[in-house]
């Protein structure tokens, strides 16, 4: 009964709406950074680096090198940006990084120890 479908966008989009109708946009502003971040960061995870590693040619090799040499500067520049702006609470933006990661091992935890008791003993 699993649901596949990209929660960390729907926990991100859930929390920033909230805070955005309660009016704190700078909670809002830095749970938005926060989740992007943190979704890049599991994109570049999920597909570039499988796409990347897949052939051992020079070219794929440097690809890869190349990719986590342009994420680090995507990232300083995002996360000093969040901290040094007063758009942007610094603990939102730690707690969007954080959401995408809690999601996915929250979904994780309910598979184990909800759906696959369930399924084993046949409801």
């Amino acid at each position: 009964m699993a649901v596949n479908r990209p929660s960390g966008i729907s926990a991100v989009t859930f929390f920033t709406v909230v805070f955005a109708s309660r009016g704190q946009r700078d909670i809002c502003f830095g749970l938005a950074l926060g989740g992007a971040l943190g979704l890049f960061s599991l994109w570049s995870l999920t597909f570039a680096v499988p796409r990347l590693i897949g052939g051992n040619s020079f070219v794929s090799r440097f690809l890869l090198g190349l990719m986590m040499l342009m994420k680090l500067p995507i990232f300083g520049g995002s996360l000093y940006f969040a901290m040094a702006s007063p758009l942007f609470s610094p603990f939102a933006t730690f707690v969007g990084v954080a959401l995408t990661p809690m999601v996915i091992v929250s979904k994780v935890l309910a598979q184990q120890f909800v759906v696959k008791p369930l399924v084993a003993a046949g409801e």
